[in-house]
């Protein structure tokens, strides 16, 4: 056999089996998400098994945090597990929930940005990284209500997230801010703080120490 030939035939064969390789096409729709009074950020997303002719297997997800994100937000990898398919056929395509993020009670408002990597290949103990779309989550700070209950004063705001304290002040041009002594009460997702009538000016913000 000539051996021009048999190099030519050996490499070959190599690329067609690099073609066949199973291949993942993951995106998050949107990536970008905004959410108040929810303990879990759920992401919806497509995944496409970008192969003619071979099975994709995902067995795991991992989620990677960017920053102060890691104090706060962690991956619910049961979201991954309950809904997406163990395998995706050739060409085949998957929409809808892919993972949700926890997000502690008391995490304060901001913008959250992390990395989820789903792993896997062409048997069930693959464990190549197939995709790793970006997503953020954006915490607005809390907006506080106020309404009348008979001669008292109601101040609302959402709960979760948590962590904050209602301050008081009668003079807006000093810092003489105050805690009120007075308990939240959860109700219906809110935390709500009933003020007797007052005399005179008196202002409230929310802080978060």
């Amino acid at each position: 056999m000539n051996p021009k030939t048999f190099i030519s035939l050996s490499v070959l064969g190599s690329l067609l089996a690099v073609s066949a390789q199973a291949d993942l096409a993951f995106s998050l729709t949107p990536a970008a998400q905004t959410d108040v009074g929810s303990n879990e950020v759920v992401f919806t997303g497509t995944l496409i098994n970008t192969s003619l002719t071979q099975n994709l297997f995902l067995n795991d997800i991992q989620f990677n945090f960017t920053g102060v994100a890691t104090n706060w937000l962690a991956g619910d990898t049961n979201s991954f597990f309950q809904n997406v398919p163990g395998i995706l056929l050739p060409g085949e395509t998957y929409s809808d929930v892919v993972f949700g993020i926890t997000v502690t009670p008391t995490t304060p408002p901001g913008q959250y940005f992390g990395t989820v990597s789903i792993q896997g290949g062409t048997n069930i103990f693959a464990a190549t990284n197939l995709a790793s779309p970006m997503f953020e989550i954006s915490l607005p700070p809390v907006a506080m209500s106020a309404t009348r209950s008979g001669t008292n004063l109601v101040l609302s705001w959402p709960s979760p997230p948590g962590g904050f304290a209602l301050q008081q002040n009668a003079d807006l041009t000093t810092t003489n801010w105050e805690t009120v002594t007075n308990t939240p009460i959860p109700t219906n997702g809110q935390n709500q703080v009933i003020l007797a009538p007052i005399t005179g000016n008196q202002f409230y913000r929310l802080n978060y120490p």
